[in-house]
């Protein structure tokens, strides 16, 4: 039947539809004589070959689609699932009816069941082989895909490549190549030695002294709305635009011998001063020292 079925070989038939019972249990019983007690002979149909779960790499040969008629149309997926359970360089015969051009049903053309078995991953496809069949087997292959073509039965013989699926192998031409790591010292090389005696740091906390440290006393930082017409700044804090508020309300005017700031930044500069700012144009000052304004300063610009 096919001579590179051997004894002690594991061999899956793959079967499709409308296949003749009494014909099928014939061929398992041929096979079994050819592999013998340690060989194993397995039958899966089509459409639940992706639900038995097979084993990986767990049979030598895969006939496929091969008793009449040849139903199987193989697609990728198919042909992808039975490349997983052959060993590597396990030998795949399928058998499929094939059209001369394409058309929009399923049924390939020789050339494309050819791309169809490399796309799967198989090598050494072999030519195909035409199986001859006469009228009425014709007529009833026509009624199976309910085509009106005519129709031709290929059979294809293709192995498996002789490594796994996820395997890796190193180039040729990297093996001239020897493996470089960097050395050891590279990151030795940013790493500073605090215990090297020529190697000096400042404490900073050295540069600062009790002055530095000391927190001013806020009072003394308000000077705007002393001079001139006070005016509270838009977001007020220091309690002036409250003060305003209670006169305007006839309130008794609150003692207040420190006078206070409306932002507390006029001795800092214009850059720092509201817009409103009596010290405008003048110079930075020292928190609670006394500011003459001159009475232009005073009058505001008409």
């Amino acid at each position: 039947m096919y001579p590179f079925i051997g004894k002690d070989n594991h061999v899956l038939i793959v079967w499709g539809d409308s296949v003749d019972p009494n014909k099928l249990k014939d061929v398992v019983e041929n096979l079994k004589q050819l592999v013998g007690p340690s060989g194993k002979v397995s039958l899966e149909n089509a459409g639940r070959l992706s639900l038995a779960s097979h084993a990986a790499s767990s049979f030598d040969v895969v006939l496929s689609g091969v008793f009449f008629p040849q139903s199987i149309v193989h697609s990728v997926q198919q042909l992808g699932e039975v490349a997983r359970i052959v060993k590597p360089q396990g030998t795949v015969v399928l058998q499929e009816a094939t059209v001369l051009q394409n058309n929009e049903k399923s049924l390939k053309t020789v050339e494309k069941l050819h791309t169809t078995l490399k796309l799967a991953g198989f090598i050494d496809i072999k030519e195909p082989k035409s199986i001859s069949l006469n009228e009425n087997e014709r007529e009833t292959l026509k009624a199976v895909f309910n085509t009106s073509e005519s129709l031709n039965i290929v059979e294809i013989q293709c192995k498996k490549p002789n490594f796994e699926i996820g395997s890796s192998a190193v180039l040729p031409f990297a093996k001239n190549i020897a493996a470089t790591k960097p050395p050891s010292e590279v990151a030795a090389v940013w790493k500073l030695d605090s215990l090297d005696d020529d190697f000096e740091t400042i404490d900073s906390d050295t540069l600062l002294d009790d002055s530095d440290l000391k927190k001013p006393d806020p009072s003394s930082l308000k000077v705007c709305g002393t001079t001139g017409k006070r005016k509270a700044c838009k977001n007020c804090t220091c309690g002036l635009a409250e003060e305003l508020e209670s006169e305007t309300a006839g309130q008794p005017k609150q003692s207040n011998q420190i006078q206070t700031s409306a932002c507390g930044n006029c001795y800092l500069g214009d850059a720092f001063r509201c817009a409103s700012c009596p010290y405008l144009g003048m110079p930075a000052f020292k928190p609670g020292e006394k500011v003459q304004l001159s009475n232009n300063q005073l009058k505001a610009d008409v």
